[in-house]
């Protein structure tokens, strides 16, 4: 009997993989041209681990950077984190960020504050006439704080409360958004077989993103700085993003498959799948698609002590067109 419900079990779990990876397919296929948006230089893939399982951590949005991608799955890690990455990137571009997790000792909930930076160097006034001026600055600044509580042992619901920051040619604009998540477990901590052997876990999740943001842009400051009159104010509105995905466990725990679908009121659908394997407990190896393009990568967390983990991650993404695939590095310690 025992055996019949694992393997039930895991076809439901299965199943659940499937619809999610056909409604998100199905999605991806509805459109074929894309373009910038407002919020993008942040909205980059936050987590090396995550970019390395091809962006399809909704479900997962595990640790530090877990705000990221789902407010409500910080709760399943119950220690402090604390990450951080830099990355200098192709056309002078740079980015970054800082995340720092804490949960509460008391109940299941946690909070997080997430720092995000993207930037473009090397920028210079070109007139009309083609005579180059003088160097024009290009950055963008978020700042996240986040809090999350599982409420049932199945239901988490969590909620950032998001400021960003753009300038461009001495130009500001600032605009203040919030994101709304749930993540649900299944099949928790359950034990079955005379091995002891877990059961495969699910988790699901489901984000809406980027409620209420758009940047109040008014140039008149820019063409004042010309010694010239003139300018004009505009809002620019970010894409409201509706993020779903599913994450199933195998292999007594050493492996996992996670999909997520991406949907947006202004740009296409896109589909992510990820994959890790874990030969070891210390070492974690990664692969998946953003979209279409191929991401893989590596992770290892030693133990340095009782209650103190380090956690190195590294993936590799590639890019569209002629852009040069990123090297991506993470450095963070769980205490």
């Amino acid at each position: 009997m025992t055996r019949i419900r694992i393997r039930w079990q895991m076809i439901v779990h299965a199943g659940v993989v499937l619809v999610a990876v056909v409604l998100a397919g199905n999605g991806t296929a509805r459109a074929a041209n894309d373009g910038g948006y407002a919020g993008s230089p942040v909205q980059w893939g936050v987590g090396a681990r995550a970019v390395a399982m091809g962006g399809a951590y909704t479900a997962l949005a595990e640790g530090a950077t877990g705000f990221a991608w789902n407010p409500a799955g910080i709760t399943q890690i119950r220690r402090n984190a604390v990450e951080a990455a830099w990355r200098t990137m192709s056309f002078d571009r740079r980015a970054g960020y800082l995340a720092f997790l804490h949960p509460f000792s008391r109940e299941e909930a946690a909070m997080a504050f997430g720092w995000v930076y993207s930037g473009v160097g090397n920028l210079y006034e070109i007139d009309l006439n083609g005579t180059p001026g003088g160097q024009i600055s290009d950055y963008t600044n978020a700042a996240t704080f986040t809090f999350a509580r599982r409420f049932t042992p199945a239901l988490a619901l969590g909620v950032n409360l998001r400021y960003v920051q753009h300038n461009i040619a001495n130009i500001n604009a600032y605009t203040v958004g919030f994101d709304l998540g749930a993540h649900i477990r299944l099949g928790i901590d359950r034990k079955a077989g005379e091995g002891n052997i877990p059961v495969s876990r699910v988790r699901l999740g489901v984000v809406i993103q980027r409620i209420n943001q758009k940047y109040p842009w008014n140039t008149s400051k820019y063409w004042v700085h010309q010694n010239e009159t003139g300018g004009s104010s505009f809002d620019e509105r970010f894409p409201l993003i509706i993020r779903t995905g599913a994450a199933v466990n195998l292999w007594r725990e050493r492996a996992l498959i996670s999909v997520d679908g991406e949907f947006s009121d202004k740009q296409a659908a896109r589909l992510h799948v990820g994959g890790e394997g874990r030969p070891y407990p210390t070492l974690a190896l990664r692969a998946g698609l953003d979209g279409r393009h191929l991401t893989f990568g590596a992770g290892f967390e030693p133990h340095l002590q009782k209650g103190l983990d380090l956690l190195l991650d590294y993936a590799f993404a590639a890019q569209p067109g002629r852009i040069d695939a990123e090297h991506i590095f993470s450095l963070g310690i769980r205490f």
